[in-house]
């Protein structure tokens, strides 16, 4: 598991580099520091992301909450946890769907078992998949990278994290048949007859379509994005603040 942790005070990051050594030792994990948000986005994009963030909010330039923006707008779904010294910033982080705070100053207990929580979160979700059945083979597909699905042409479109689309072969059932698995996750819903998205990827509804950060966005009508509207709300205040 990959931790990125950023913080532009030299002390703090020296205190949060000892407890992440510590705590490396312990479990199989890997921790980068980063002193500034640039360098953390450069990193990020260059790896393809990391499972968990753990961002001080108050820095200059970009501060954590709008690098916690920008890090769902490019579509990383790595838990996010904050570093504070108070929770003034609850409703900003509601938005970026955080994991968790840990208040300033750090306490050990509080750092092991917060980063102990979001890796359990992550382990959970990795493990789920999808076998799907194309022309050629059958694919595993793991719920965590599958953003939307659609059902076109009597078959059914996934939408994967890295762009490609995987599309089964012809179903002789309806759509919400054919996806009854994904249905059993409360990421996933579904926002017309013929389509299904991931609650998690997300980052914007329009009056009469859908955008997964810079990845997709999909027409969806202006029912169905007011009907998601609700639905989507109601699933970040019960996820995770």
């Amino acid at each position: 598991m990959k931790i990125a942790i950023c913080d532009d005070e030299k002390s703090c990051l020296a205190e949060i580099e000892g407890l992440a050594e510590e705590y490396s030792r312990e479990h199989r994990t890997q921790f980068e520091l980063f002193s500034h948000p640039d360098d953390l986005m450069e990193k990020t994009q260059k790896i393809g992301g990391f499972d968990i963030y753990i961002l001080d909010i108050v820095m200059p330039g970009t501060n954590g909450i709008e690098l916690g923006k920008k890090l769902r707008e490019e579509g990383y779904d790595g838990k996010i946890i904050y570093l504070t010294s108070s929770e003034e910033y609850s409703l900003d982080a509601f938005k970026v769907k955080a994991f968790d705070y840990i208040i300033k100053p750090i306490n050990k207990a509080n750092f092991f078992n917060t980063v102990n929580e979001a890796a359990e979160a992550i382990a959970k979700r990795k493990d789920k998949k999808l076998i799907v059945k194309t022309k050629e083979k059958s694919v595993s597909l793991s719920f965590d990278k599958i953003i939307y699905a659609e059902f076109t042409d009597r078959a059914v479109c996934y939408h994967m994290q890295d762009g490609s689309d995987i599309v089964s072969v012809t179903i002789r059932t309806n759509f919400s048949q054919a996806v009854k698995e994904l249905l059993c996750d409360r990421r996933f819903v579904l926002c017309s007859q013929s389509m299904l998205v991931n609650l998690d990827y997300l980052t914007e509804i329009g009056s009469d379509s859908v955008s997964f950060g810079n990845i997709y966005r999909t027409h969806l009508g202006e029912k169905n994005c007011r009907k998601l509207r609700g639905i989507w709300s109601e699933y970040l205040f019960s996820e995770e603040v």
